[in-house]
Protein backbone atom coordinates (compact mmCIF):
# COMPACT_ATOMS: atom_id res chain seq x y z
CA UNK A 1 0.00 0.00 0.00
CA UNK A 2 1.16 3.45 -0.46
CA UNK A 3 1.98 6.12 0.84
CA UNK A 4 -0.29 8.36 -0.73
CA UNK A 5 -2.95 5.54 -0.31
CA UNK A 6 -2.39 5.45 3.29
CA UNK A 7 -2.97 8.77 3.62
CA UNK A 8 -6.18 9.55 1.98
CA UNK A 9 -7.75 6.99 3.96
CA UNK A 10 -7.15 9.66 6.88
CA UNK A 11 -9.19 12.48 5.31
CA UNK A 12 -12.82 11.47 5.66
CA UNK A 13 -13.42 12.44 9.38
CA UNK A 14 -12.51 16.08 9.22
CA UNK A 15 -14.54 16.45 6.02
CA UNK A 16 -17.29 15.00 7.66
CA UNK A 17 -17.09 17.25 10.54
CA UNK A 18 -16.69 20.21 7.93
CA UNK A 19 -20.07 19.55 6.74
CA UNK A 20 -21.47 19.25 9.24
CA UNK A 21 -20.76 22.67 10.54
CA UNK A 22 -21.61 24.68 7.05
CA UNK A 23 -25.01 22.60 6.98
CA UNK A 24 -25.61 23.29 10.99
CA UNK A 25 -28.54 25.03 11.20
CA UNK A 26 -27.74 26.28 14.61
CA UNK A 27 -25.82 29.20 14.46
CA UNK A 28 -28.02 30.65 11.90
CA UNK A 29 -31.03 30.00 12.43
CA UNK A 30 -31.83 28.85 15.51
CA UNK A 31 -35.36 26.82 16.80
CA UNK A 32 -37.11 27.63 20.25
CA UNK A 33 -40.16 27.61 21.74
CA UNK A 34 -41.92 30.78 22.83
CA UNK A 35 -44.86 33.15 22.21
CA UNK A 36 -44.44 35.24 18.67
CA UNK A 37 -47.56 37.79 19.12
CA UNK A 38 -45.17 40.65 17.87
CA UNK A 39 -42.29 38.71 16.03
CA UNK A 40 -42.35 39.91 12.99
CA UNK A 41 -42.90 43.42 13.94
CA UNK A 42 -39.43 43.46 16.18
CA UNK A 43 -37.58 41.93 13.05
CA UNK A 44 -35.25 45.15 11.87
CA UNK A 45 -35.59 45.99 7.76
CA UNK A 46 -31.90 45.04 7.49
CA UNK A 47 -32.26 41.67 8.47
CA UNK A 48 -34.82 41.41 5.43
CA UNK A 49 -31.45 41.98 2.58
CA UNK A 50 -29.49 39.99 1.33
CA UNK A 51 -26.49 39.17 3.44
CA UNK A 52 -23.21 38.36 2.41
CA UNK A 53 -19.63 36.85 4.11
CA UNK A 54 -16.48 36.14 3.00
CA UNK A 55 -15.19 32.37 4.48
CA UNK A 56 -12.07 31.95 5.77
CA UNK A 57 -9.79 29.14 7.04
CA UNK A 58 -7.00 30.39 9.21
CA UNK A 59 -6.52 33.83 7.23
CA UNK A 60 -6.93 32.71 3.66
CA UNK A 61 -10.05 33.30 1.65
CA UNK A 62 -11.49 29.98 0.79
CA UNK A 63 -15.65 31.01 0.19
CA UNK A 64 -18.40 33.01 0.76
CA UNK A 65 -22.18 32.16 2.26
CA UNK A 66 -25.38 34.44 1.17
CA UNK A 67 -28.63 34.65 3.63
CA UNK A 68 -31.90 35.95 3.06
CA UNK A 69 -35.34 36.06 4.53
CA UNK A 70 -38.63 36.84 2.50
CA UNK A 71 -41.67 37.80 3.27
CA UNK A 72 -44.06 35.32 1.54
CA UNK A 73 -47.92 35.30 1.22
CA UNK A 74 -48.26 31.76 3.88
CA UNK A 75 -45.30 33.36 6.09
CA UNK A 76 -41.65 33.67 5.20
CA UNK A 77 -38.68 31.65 3.71
CA UNK A 78 -35.21 31.83 4.94
CA UNK A 79 -32.22 30.62 2.83
CA UNK A 80 -28.36 30.44 3.12
CA UNK A 81 -25.98 29.72 0.35
CA UNK A 82 -22.27 28.33 0.78
CA UNK A 83 -19.58 27.75 -1.00
CA UNK A 84 -16.15 26.31 -0.44
CA UNK A 85 -13.22 25.90 -2.16
CA UNK A 86 -10.56 23.50 0.10
CA UNK A 87 -7.20 21.51 0.02
CA UNK A 88 -7.67 18.31 0.96
CA UNK A 89 -4.85 15.56 0.57
CA UNK A 90 -3.57 18.04 -2.38
CA UNK A 91 -6.78 18.09 -3.96
CA UNK A 92 -8.81 20.76 -5.05
CA UNK A 93 -12.80 20.14 -3.57
CA UNK A 94 -15.68 22.32 -3.99
CA UNK A 95 -18.21 21.90 -1.75
CA UNK A 96 -21.76 24.08 -2.22
CA UNK A 97 -24.71 23.92 0.45
CA UNK A 98 -28.42 25.41 0.28
CA UNK A 99 -30.67 25.24 2.89
CA UNK A 100 -34.33 26.63 2.47
CA UNK A 101 -36.77 27.00 5.21
CA UNK A 102 -39.93 27.89 4.72
CA UNK A 103 -42.03 29.25 8.19
CA UNK A 104 -46.16 30.12 8.47
CA UNK A 105 -46.89 34.08 9.48
CA UNK A 106 -45.87 33.24 13.04
CA UNK A 107 -42.63 32.06 12.27
CA UNK A 108 -43.28 28.24 13.16
CA UNK A 109 -41.01 26.31 11.05
CA UNK A 110 -43.26 24.29 8.56
CA UNK A 111 -40.46 22.58 5.83
CA UNK A 112 -37.02 23.14 5.19
CA UNK A 113 -34.48 21.46 2.25
CA UNK A 114 -31.11 20.91 2.53
CA UNK A 115 -28.69 20.11 -0.23
CA UNK A 116 -25.20 19.25 -0.62
CA UNK A 117 -22.81 19.27 -3.63
CA UNK A 118 -19.08 17.94 -3.65
CA UNK A 119 -18.55 14.56 -4.28
CA UNK A 120 -21.79 13.57 -4.34
CA UNK A 121 -25.17 15.13 -3.88
CA UNK A 122 -26.98 15.15 -0.81
CA UNK A 123 -30.38 16.10 -0.52
CA UNK A 124 -32.02 16.43 2.97
CA UNK A 125 -35.73 17.23 3.10
CA UNK A 126 -38.35 17.85 6.49
CA UNK A 127 -41.48 18.39 7.66
CA UNK A 128 -43.29 19.21 10.69
CA UNK A 129 -46.46 17.24 11.28
CA UNK A 130 -47.52 18.06 15.17
CA UNK A 131 -44.52 17.01 17.47
CA UNK A 132 -43.51 15.01 14.27
CA UNK A 133 -40.23 15.97 11.80
CA UNK A 134 -40.51 13.53 8.58
CA UNK A 135 -37.07 13.61 7.38
CA UNK A 136 -35.73 12.24 3.69
CA UNK A 137 -32.41 11.68 2.78
CA UNK A 138 -31.50 11.00 -1.21
CA UNK A 139 -27.82 10.50 -2.36
CA UNK A 140 -27.57 9.19 -5.76
CA UNK A 141 -30.98 7.86 -6.11
CA UNK A 142 -30.93 6.19 -2.85
CA UNK A 143 -33.81 7.25 0.19
CA UNK A 144 -33.91 6.68 4.03
CA UNK A 145 -36.67 7.63 5.72
CA UNK A 146 -36.85 8.82 9.34
CA UNK A 147 -39.57 10.14 11.73
CA UNK A 148 -38.24 12.08 14.67
CA UNK A 149 -40.47 13.04 17.64
CA UNK A 150 -39.61 16.87 18.58
CA UNK A 151 -39.17 17.91 22.32
CA UNK A 152 -40.84 20.97 21.71
CA UNK A 153 -42.87 22.65 18.93
CA UNK A 154 -40.87 24.07 16.47
CA UNK A 155 -40.06 27.95 15.42
CA UNK A 156 -37.95 29.59 13.40
CA UNK A 157 -36.25 32.35 15.06
CA UNK A 158 -32.94 33.79 13.28
CA UNK A 159 -30.02 33.08 16.01
CA UNK A 160 -31.79 34.17 18.84
CA UNK A 161 -31.91 37.61 16.82
CA UNK A 162 -35.75 38.61 17.39
CA UNK A 163 -35.79 37.01 21.20
CA UNK A 164 -32.44 39.25 21.94
CA UNK A 165 -33.44 42.60 20.25
CA UNK A 166 -36.63 42.14 21.99
CA UNK A 167 -35.52 41.73 25.31
CA UNK A 168 -32.34 44.02 24.81
CA UNK A 169 -28.92 43.43 23.78
CA UNK A 170 -27.67 43.23 27.57
CA UNK A 171 -23.96 41.94 28.61
CA UNK A 172 -24.23 38.39 30.25
CA UNK A 173 -27.93 37.51 29.15
CA UNK A 174 -28.17 33.57 28.51
CA UNK A 175 -30.30 31.88 26.28
CA UNK A 176 -30.51 28.25 25.48
CA UNK A 177 -32.39 27.14 21.79
CA UNK A 178 -32.98 23.27 20.97
CA UNK A 179 -31.56 22.78 17.13
CA UNK A 180 -31.96 19.81 14.83
CA UNK A 181 -28.46 18.93 13.51
CA UNK A 182 -29.68 18.30 10.05
CA UNK A 183 -26.03 16.26 9.65
CA UNK A 184 -27.01 13.98 12.23
CA UNK A 185 -30.71 14.76 12.84
CA UNK A 186 -30.34 14.72 16.39
CA UNK A 187 -32.01 17.52 18.97
CA UNK A 188 -29.50 19.37 20.71
CA UNK A 189 -29.62 22.32 23.31
CA UNK A 190 -27.37 25.01 21.96
CA UNK A 191 -26.46 27.94 24.87
CA UNK A 192 -25.57 31.65 24.47
CA UNK A 193 -24.30 34.21 26.15
CA UNK A 194 -24.01 38.02 25.69
CA UNK A 195 -20.17 38.69 26.69
CA UNK A 196 -20.19 42.05 25.83
CA UNK A 197 -19.99 44.89 23.60
CA UNK A 198 -16.80 45.58 20.93
CA UNK A 199 -15.77 47.30 18.37
CA UNK A 200 -14.67 45.44 15.21
CA UNK A 201 -13.39 45.80 11.69
CA UNK A 202 -15.45 44.50 9.05
CA UNK A 203 -16.15 45.97 5.32
CA UNK A 204 -13.22 48.80 5.38
CA UNK A 205 -14.78 50.39 9.20
CA UNK A 206 -14.97 49.65 12.52
CA UNK A 207 -18.40 48.81 13.83
CA UNK A 208 -20.23 48.47 17.54
CA UNK A 209 -21.11 45.31 18.16
CA UNK A 210 -21.88 42.91 21.04
CA UNK A 211 -20.34 39.25 21.11
CA UNK A 212 -21.93 36.44 21.73
CA UNK A 213 -20.65 33.17 22.71
CA UNK A 214 -22.11 29.70 21.70
CA UNK A 215 -21.90 26.07 22.88
CA UNK A 216 -22.95 23.27 21.70
CA UNK A 217 -22.05 19.44 22.90
CA UNK A 218 -18.98 21.12 24.03
CA UNK A 219 -17.90 23.60 20.93
CA UNK A 220 -17.63 26.90 21.00
CA UNK A 221 -18.41 29.20 18.58
CA UNK A 222 -18.63 33.39 18.80
CA UNK A 223 -20.80 35.33 16.64
CA UNK A 224 -20.56 39.64 16.42
CA UNK A 225 -23.97 41.50 16.13
CA UNK A 226 -25.04 45.05 15.57
CA UNK A 227 -27.65 46.64 17.85
CA UNK A 228 -30.20 45.96 14.24
CA UNK A 229 -29.39 42.19 14.60
CA UNK A 230 -26.51 41.83 11.69
CA UNK A 231 -24.19 39.26 11.69
CA UNK A 232 -20.73 41.20 11.38
CA UNK A 233 -18.48 38.53 12.12
CA UNK A 234 -18.18 34.61 12.98
CA UNK A 235 -15.83 32.10 14.47
CA UNK A 236 -16.46 28.63 14.50
CA UNK A 237 -14.32 25.38 15.38
CA UNK A 238 -11.23 24.22 13.00
CA UNK A 239 -10.40 27.81 12.30
CA UNK A 240 -13.21 29.02 10.06
CA UNK A 241 -14.19 32.40 10.33
CA UNK A 242 -16.47 34.07 8.30
CA UNK A 243 -16.95 38.00 7.63
CA UNK A 244 -19.47 40.49 6.72
CA UNK A 245 -18.51 42.14 3.10
CA UNK A 246 -20.09 43.53 0.30
CA UNK A 247 -21.82 40.98 -2.49
CA UNK A 248 -18.42 42.12 -4.91
CA UNK A 249 -16.18 41.21 -2.17
CA UNK A 250 -17.51 38.00 -0.56
CA UNK A 251 -17.57 36.57 -4.35
CA UNK A 252 -13.86 36.87 -4.79
CA UNK A 253 -12.09 33.61 -3.99
CA UNK A 254 -8.19 33.21 -3.77
CA UNK A 255 -6.31 30.13 -4.47
CA UNK A 256 -6.50 28.43 -0.56
CA UNK A 257 -3.08 27.05 -0.39
CA UNK A 258 -3.37 25.25 3.38
CA UNK A 259 -4.14 21.15 3.15
CA UNK A 260 -6.91 20.74 5.51
CA UNK A 261 -5.93 17.15 6.27
CA UNK A 262 -2.19 18.44 7.16
CA UNK A 263 -3.71 21.48 9.39
CA UNK A 264 -5.22 19.05 11.19
CA UNK A 265 -2.89 16.03 12.10
CA UNK A 266 -1.05 15.89 15.25
CA UNK A 267 2.66 15.62 15.48
CA UNK A 268 4.02 12.57 17.25
CA UNK A 269 7.28 11.93 18.59
CA UNK A 270 8.19 8.56 18.13
CA UNK A 271 8.24 7.26 14.42
CA UNK A 272 6.64 3.80 14.66
CA UNK A 273 6.85 0.64 12.77
CA UNK A 274 3.97 -0.59 10.93
CA UNK A 275 1.52 -2.85 12.56
CA UNK A 276 2.65 -2.36 16.38
CA UNK A 277 1.25 -4.67 19.33
CA UNK A 278 1.26 -1.95 22.26
CA UNK A 279 1.50 1.42 22.52
CA UNK A 280 1.62 3.67 25.12
CA UNK A 281 1.22 7.23 25.60
CA UNK A 282 0.00 10.49 27.45
CA UNK A 283 -2.48 12.52 26.31
CA UNK A 284 -3.42 15.93 26.96
CA UNK A 285 -4.99 19.07 26.43
CA UNK A 286 -8.71 17.75 26.35
CA UNK A 287 -10.83 17.17 28.47
CA UNK A 288 -11.50 13.60 28.76
CA UNK A 289 -14.81 13.51 30.19
CA UNK A 290 -17.58 11.86 27.34
CA UNK A 291 -14.90 10.05 25.54
CA UNK A 292 -14.48 6.55 25.44
CA UNK A 293 -10.98 6.25 25.75
CA UNK A 294 -11.23 3.50 28.09
CA UNK A 295 -12.61 -0.01 27.70
CA UNK A 296 -11.36 -3.02 25.97
CA UNK A 297 -8.21 -3.03 23.76
CA UNK A 298 -7.50 0.51 25.81
CA UNK A 299 -6.84 1.33 29.47
CA UNK A 300 -6.41 5.14 30.69
CA UNK A 301 -4.74 5.10 33.87
CA UNK A 302 -4.91 8.86 35.01
CA UNK A 303 -3.69 10.71 31.68
CA UNK A 304 -1.83 7.66 30.38
CA UNK A 305 -3.20 5.29 27.73
CA UNK A 306 -2.50 1.84 26.89
CA UNK A 307 -3.46 -0.69 23.81
CA UNK A 308 -3.10 -3.79 23.36
CA UNK A 309 -3.89 -5.40 19.78
CA UNK A 310 -6.10 -8.01 20.35
CA UNK A 311 -5.34 -11.36 19.89
CA UNK A 312 -8.50 -13.16 18.03
CA UNK A 313 -7.40 -16.50 18.39
CA UNK A 314 -8.58 -16.55 22.11
CA UNK A 315 -11.85 -14.48 21.15
CA UNK A 316 -15.01 -15.73 20.87
CA UNK A 317 -17.93 -16.13 23.78
CA UNK A 318 -21.24 -15.59 24.18
CA UNK A 319 -22.95 -12.90 22.35
CA UNK A 320 -25.46 -12.31 25.07
CA UNK A 321 -23.21 -10.45 27.45
CA UNK A 322 -24.01 -7.37 25.31
CA UNK A 323 -27.73 -5.80 24.25
CA UNK A 324 -26.92 -6.33 20.41
CA UNK A 325 -29.85 -5.22 19.43
CA UNK A 326 -28.41 -1.74 19.47
CA UNK A 327 -25.72 -2.94 17.47
CA UNK A 328 -27.64 -4.74 14.77
CA UNK A 329 -30.27 -1.95 13.96
CA UNK A 330 -31.06 -0.09 11.05
CA UNK A 331 -30.68 3.61 11.15
CA UNK A 332 -30.70 6.56 8.45
CA UNK A 333 -26.84 6.56 7.71
CA UNK A 334 -26.50 2.74 8.67
CA UNK A 335 -28.81 0.66 6.48
CA UNK A 336 -28.97 -2.71 7.63
CA UNK A 337 -32.43 -3.51 6.53
CA UNK A 338 -32.14 -2.13 3.37
CA UNK A 339 -32.84 -5.45 0.83
CA UNK A 340 -29.46 -4.78 -1.44
CA UNK A 341 -27.18 -4.34 1.96
CA UNK A 342 -28.68 -7.79 3.14
CA UNK A 343 -28.48 -9.30 0.03
CA UNK A 344 -24.63 -8.45 -0.31
CA UNK A 345 -23.72 -9.69 2.91
CA UNK A 346 -25.59 -12.78 2.36
CA UNK A 347 -23.39 -13.30 -1.09
CA UNK A 348 -20.41 -12.64 0.95
CA UNK A 349 -20.62 -14.64 4.09
CA UNK A 350 -22.39 -17.91 1.96
CA UNK A 351 -22.95 -20.71 4.72
CA UNK A 352 -20.43 -19.15 7.16
CA UNK A 353 -21.60 -20.28 10.85
CA UNK A 354 -18.57 -18.83 12.58
CA UNK A 355 -18.98 -15.32 13.27
CA UNK A 356 -15.60 -14.39 13.09
CA UNK A 357 -14.85 -15.40 10.00
CA UNK A 358 -18.27 -13.64 8.96
CA UNK A 359 -16.48 -10.68 9.81
CA UNK A 360 -13.24 -11.01 7.72
CA UNK A 361 -15.18 -12.04 4.47
CA UNK A 362 -16.67 -8.53 4.98
CA UNK A 363 -14.03 -6.86 5.75
CA UNK A 364 -12.31 -8.25 3.16
CA UNK A 365 -14.80 -7.31 0.62
CA UNK A 366 -14.78 -4.02 1.79
CA UNK A 367 -11.05 -3.32 1.53
CA UNK A 368 -11.12 -4.60 -1.99
CA UNK A 369 -14.01 -3.49 -3.47
CA UNK A 370 -14.20 0.18 -2.68
CA UNK A 371 -11.85 2.57 -4.12
CA UNK A 372 -9.36 4.69 -1.72
CA UNK A 373 -9.94 8.41 -2.73
CA UNK A 374 -10.67 11.41 -0.44
CA UNK A 375 -14.48 12.59 -0.44
CA UNK A 376 -16.12 14.90 1.22
CA UNK A 377 -20.08 13.55 1.94
CA UNK A 378 -22.02 12.37 4.84
CA UNK A 379 -21.94 8.49 3.99
CA UNK A 380 -25.13 6.40 3.57
CA UNK A 381 -24.27 2.57 3.48
CA UNK A 382 -26.36 2.16 0.07
CA UNK A 383 -24.73 5.38 -1.66
CA UNK A 384 -21.48 3.66 -1.11
CA UNK A 385 -22.54 0.49 -2.29
CA UNK A 386 -23.17 2.14 -5.57
CA UNK A 387 -20.45 4.91 -5.64
CA UNK A 388 -18.01 1.88 -4.98
CA UNK A 389 -15.63 4.80 -3.24
CA UNK A 390 -14.53 6.36 -0.34
CA UNK A 391 -12.24 7.43 2.59
CA UNK A 392 -12.64 5.79 6.06
CA UNK A 393 -15.67 7.37 6.84
CA UNK A 394 -17.33 5.60 3.80
CA UNK A 395 -15.30 2.36 4.28
CA UNK A 396 -16.69 2.40 7.98
CA UNK A 397 -20.20 3.11 7.25
CA UNK A 398 -20.81 0.14 4.51
CA UNK A 399 -18.71 -2.30 6.83
CA UNK A 400 -20.73 -1.58 9.72
CA UNK A 401 -24.05 -2.14 7.85
CA UNK A 402 -23.13 -5.16 6.16
CA UNK A 403 -21.50 -6.42 9.76
CA UNK A 404 -25.26 -5.82 10.78
CA UNK A 405 -27.23 -7.38 8.48
CA UNK A 406 -24.81 -10.68 8.55
CA UNK A 407 -25.85 -11.00 12.59
CA UNK A 408 -22.36 -9.47 13.85
CA UNK A 409 -22.90 -6.74 16.27
CA UNK A 410 -21.25 -3.81 14.63
CA UNK A 411 -20.20 -0.06 15.52
CA UNK A 412 -18.42 2.62 14.66
CA UNK A 413 -15.02 3.77 16.52
CA UNK A 414 -13.64 7.22 15.76
CA UNK A 415 -10.21 8.75 16.96
CA UNK A 416 -6.60 8.64 15.50
CA UNK A 417 -4.62 6.81 13.60
CA UNK A 418 -0.78 6.77 13.05
CA UNK A 419 1.12 7.58 9.84
CA UNK A 420 4.92 9.18 9.17
CA UNK A 421 5.17 10.93 11.89
CA UNK A 422 1.72 12.35 12.99
CA UNK A 423 -1.78 10.91 14.14
CA UNK A 424 -4.09 12.11 11.69
CA UNK A 425 -8.03 11.53 12.52
CA UNK A 426 -9.59 8.01 11.50
CA UNK A 427 -13.21 6.38 11.43
CA UNK A 428 -13.15 2.16 11.62
CA UNK A 429 -15.87 -0.19 12.87
CA UNK A 430 -15.43 -2.15 15.66
CA UNK A 431 -16.98 -5.99 16.35
CA UNK A 432 -18.19 -7.89 19.14
CA UNK A 433 -17.26 -11.67 19.05
CA UNK A 434 -17.10 -11.83 23.15
CA UNK A 435 -15.09 -8.67 23.71
CA UNK A 436 -14.88 -5.73 21.48
CA UNK A 437 -12.28 -6.01 18.64
CA UNK A 438 -11.35 -3.46 16.51
CA UNK A 439 -10.83 -3.47 12.89
CA UNK A 440 -9.90 -1.49 10.06
CA UNK A 441 -11.29 -2.10 5.96
CA UNK A 442 -9.84 1.03 5.37
CA UNK A 443 -6.28 0.34 5.58
CA UNK A 444 -6.99 -3.80 5.69
CA UNK A 445 -5.67 -4.34 8.93
CA UNK A 446 -7.93 -7.23 11.37
CA UNK A 447 -7.15 -6.84 14.17
CA UNK A 448 -6.34 -3.24 13.61
CA UNK A 449 -2.95 -2.58 15.24
CA UNK A 450 -2.61 -0.41 18.34
CA UNK A 451 -1.60 2.82 16.42
CA UNK A 452 -5.02 3.32 16.57
CA UNK A 453 -6.32 5.50 19.48
CA UNK A 454 -10.09 5.67 19.96
CA UNK A 455 -11.74 8.30 21.51
CA UNK A 456 -15.97 7.94 20.42
CA UNK A 457 -17.37 5.12 20.03
CA UNK A 458 -21.55 5.16 18.24
CA UNK A 459 -23.02 5.99 14.85
CA UNK A 460 -22.53 9.18 12.94
CA UNK A 461 -24.51 11.05 15.08
CA UNK A 462 -21.91 11.21 17.25
CA UNK A 463 -19.02 12.37 14.81
CA UNK A 464 -19.43 16.16 15.90
CA UNK A 465 -18.58 15.39 19.07
CA UNK A 466 -14.86 15.07 18.28
CA UNK A 467 -14.79 19.21 17.31
CA UNK A 468 -14.17 19.38 20.95
CA UNK A 469 -10.92 17.24 20.90
CA UNK A 470 -9.58 18.50 16.82
CA UNK A 471 -6.87 21.39 17.47
CA UNK A 472 -6.37 20.60 20.98
CA UNK A 473 -5.19 17.16 21.49
CA UNK A 474 -1.49 16.56 22.24
CA UNK A 475 -0.09 13.25 22.11
CA UNK A 476 3.20 12.11 23.43
CA UNK A 477 4.62 8.38 22.82
CA UNK A 478 6.51 6.89 25.68
CA UNK A 479 6.81 3.16 24.66
CA UNK A 480 5.63 1.01 21.81
CA UNK A 481 6.49 -3.18 20.76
Amino acid sequence: MTIQLRRISYTGIIAFWLITMAMLLSRHYGIKNFELPSLAGIIPKELYEEQWMGVYYKGEKIGYSSRKIERLDSGYRISELLKMNLIVMGTSKEIETMTNAYLDSNFILKTFGLSLTSDAIMKIKGMVNGKNLNVTLEALGTKSEQTILLRDKLSLNLSLIPEILREGMKPNKKFTMMVIDPATLSQEDVAIEVKGKEQIMTAGRKQDAFKLNGSFKGIEFFVWLTEKGEVLREESPLGFTLIKESKEDAMQIGRPSLDLIAQTAVPFNMKLPHDISYLKVKLSGIDFKGLDLNGGRQKLKGDMLEINKEDISSQLSALSSIPQTEYLKDTMFIQSKNSQIISLAKKIVKDEKDILKRARLIHEWVFRNIEKTPAITIPMATEVLISRRGDCNEHTTLYTALGRAAGIPTRIALGLAYKDGFFYYHAWPEIFIGDWIAIDPTLGQFPADAAHIRLITGDIDRQIQMLSVIGKIKIEGLEYK
